[in-house]
């Protein structure tokens, strides 16, 4: 593939995914922060144990400011925003997604342009 199909092909999913991130922004009424604070909150949840059982993993507010390289007091105020609109959950471990289904297709988007690339 050329340098110029690649940056093509990459364009064409980059607008995908804008549209997928800002469609979860619409309906759950979110900013863009709050959507990228969400996909990588799974990135910490999701994890594999020996003998390829999966396992979920509550991520505290310190592992996710560090993940993210975001304030602590900023990523509470939005977690909490999150937690209201019901696509985390907090317990007593840390936070983790509670509406797997959009985190399932935000996933699944950046899966599949990371396989065309």
């Amino acid at each position: 593939m050329t340098e110029r199909n690649e940056l093509a092909t990459l364009a064409r999913y980059t607008a995908k995914m804008f549209k997928l991130m800002s469609s979860l922004r619409a309906r759950h009424g979110i900013d863009f922060d709050e959507v990228l604070i969400f996909f990588a909150l799974g990135r910490l949840n999701f994890d594999q144990a020996p003998g390829n059982l999966m396992f979920v993993k509550p991520a505290n507010i310190v592992s996710l400011s560090d993940f993210m390289e975001i304030p602590r007091e900023t990523l509470r105020r939005k977690l909490l925003r999150l937690e209201e609109k019901e696509l985390v959950q907090r317990t007593s471990y840390g936070f983790v997604v509670k509406d797997l289904a959009s985190w399932k297709r935000l996933s699944e988007m950046s899966q599949s342009a990371e396989v065309e690339a």
